[in-house]
This record gives C-alpha cells, structure tokens and sequence, in this order.
C-alpha cells in the first residue's frame, strides 16, 4: 500500500491509474528479459549460414544457366530488316525473312511456290495463310510485281446505222464521265479535304480525318494506310484505292529517335504510352540507336509494328 501511496502521489495518478501502472510495470521488465534468459536455458545456436548460402548459390546459378537466356531471346528477337526489292516468285526463304517475314510465312510463300502456285501480282501475296495485312502495306512497294494484270482489249462492234444526234450525245456523255472518273488520280500526301471530297463515298468528315491522321504520321509511306483511318471501311477503301496514288520518291517526316522527346515519340499514332517509355528507357540502358537493327532491343514491339516504324524514323 506504501508503494501505491508514493505512485498516486508522485505522479498524480488516481486509484484506478495506479493499479494499471503497478500491472503493467512489472509485465514490461518480464518482456524485455524473458527473451535472454530463454537462450541461455536453451543454449540454441544457429551455425547453418554456410550451408544456405552454398543453397542460395546454386539456385541462382541454375536461374543464370537455364532461365536467362529464354528471357532473353523473349525479349530480343531476332529481327534482321532490310526493306529492299524483292521477287516473291524467285526470293529463297532467307531473303523473304531478311525483309520482315518471319519464317513460317517464307516458308508458306516456299511450300506455296514448291506445289505450283506463283504471284501475279502484288496483291497475291495476301492470300498466303497468316500474311498480315499491315507488314503487306509496308512492303507493297517493295514487291517486284505489278499492282493488276493488263485489262484485256475489247473491240465493240460499229454500229451499222448512224444513231441520231440526241443518242449519240447521251452516249459521249456517259463516256465521258466514265472515263473522268477513271483518269481522277490523287496524291495523298498532297490532296488537300476539298479535293478529297472528290472521291465518291469522301465526304467532309472523312476528308478531314484522312489529312489529320496524315498529319499525325507524318505523311502516307502507303495508300493501304487509309484503311487505317477510324471509319474507311473495307469496302469504301476498295472503291477510292485506285484513284489514290503514293510518290515513289516521297519521303514522310522522320523522328530522330536518339534526340526526340518523350512527347515527341508518343505523339506518334504508331507508338503508344507505353512504348514510348521502354524506347526511353532503352537508349538510357544502351545509349543510342544506330540502325533498325537495335530496335529488336525493345520486347513491346514485334517484328510487324518495327517494320510498319521504320519509315518514319532517323538513326542519328
């Protein structure tokens, strides 16, 4: 009681203070030495560190020998691109993968030609199993065939009679407009919307989106980037395709990928958020990239969105 006295008094406590502090005291010392004094009964020691760490070592080998190299060839695939002119008919299945295929589609085109089957034209490439349709835009001109077979020449027949005035006004009308049509050819890195707007089925919406997506790439390497644009269908590319045309010798707006910003890249359609961030991320690990070859660095590209790239961009 004398103790609980000199507590309450010392410190202000009330009674009930004072009984909390009197159990909870002597609890606090019991914690802090019970732990001691358990190890000097037990006498238990733990001398086994030699052992894991011999463990832990041969794990991390077996990680380096076996895993590594899968992680690596995941992240680094083996791409050798080099866009040149190539004949589908003849090329070996060495010069097919060397401009962008990867081996199963040459060997398709292989076995394809092996069984008899040949290309006529460009456009026959397509019909190969798997061929994508966007490495097929980026190659198209590459592709030492022609675009269509030649029409075949129709004669039509004289007419024995002389029509009548009306008639053959009507007709030279309809000729006329057939053939305006048919001879209407746009360049359409140089089409402005009102002159797209000329093309059947190109309205002021459409004709917009077209110059604002040219302007985002940075100009058309191909027509088949068209049907890239929100809304062309199938169909409605079909119909204006022959009455657009690409500048062999035109050249689209590159990005200097070693000196460009982040906001700069990204503000490509072709490369999003996220790849903007690993090719960032890249030349700061590698330093500089100095050929399409080093981007097979980057694991969120594949082999068609590199070569769809590769137009639009400088090694510098």
């Amino acid at each position: 009681m004398n103790i609980k006295r000199l507590v309450r008094n010392y410190f202000g406590f009330s009674k009930t203070q004072t009984n909390g502090f009197m159990v909870l005291t002597p609890l606090m010392f019991v914690l802090l030495f019970v732990p001691g004094i358990y190890r000097n009964v037990t006498e238990i020691e733990y001398n086994e560190f030699d052992s894991d760490k011999r463990q832990l070592d041969s794990l991390v080998g077996l990680w380096r020998n076996n895993m590594k190299p899968s992680l690596e060839k995941k992240v680094l695939p083996d791409v050798n691109i080099r866009l040149t002119f190539f004949e589908p008919n003849t090329a070996t299945q060495e010069e097919l993968m060397g401009v962008g295929l990867d081996q199963r589609l040459a060997s398709r085109i292989y076995n394809y030609r092996t069984a008899g089957g040949s290309f006529k034209v460009k456009s026959d490439l397509k019909r190969i199993y798997g061929f994508p349709d966007s490495l097929y835009q980026v190659l198209e001109k590459y592709i030492q065939l022609p675009d269509e077979l030649p029409q075949p020449k129709v004669k039509v027949a004289q007419p024995s009679e002389k029509p009548v005035k009306r008639e053959r006004k009507l007709y030279s009308v309809e000729k006329e407009s057939a053939l305006e049509l048919e001879s209407f050819i746009l360049d359409i890195n140089k089409a402005d919307s009102l002159e797209l707007q000329k093309l059947r089925g190109i309205g002021p919406a459409y004709s917009s989106r077209i110059v604002k997506f040219r302007q985002l790439l940075g100009g058309f390497s191909s027509i088949d980037q068209v049907k890239e644009v929100f809304g062309i269908t199938d169909s409605l590319y079909q119909s204006i395709a022959p009455q657009l045309r690409v500048d062999e010798a035109y050249q689209p707006v590159q990005i200097n990928i070693n000196t460009a910003t982040f906001k700069e890249i990204n503000a490509h359609p072709y490369i999003s958020y996220e790849q903007t961030k690993e090719i960032m991320n890249t030349k700061s690990k590698y330093g500089k990239f100095r050929s399409a070859e080093d981007l097979k660095r980057l694991s969120l590209f594949d082999s068609i969105q590199i070569v769809k790239l590769i137009p639009y961009l400088q090694f510098q």
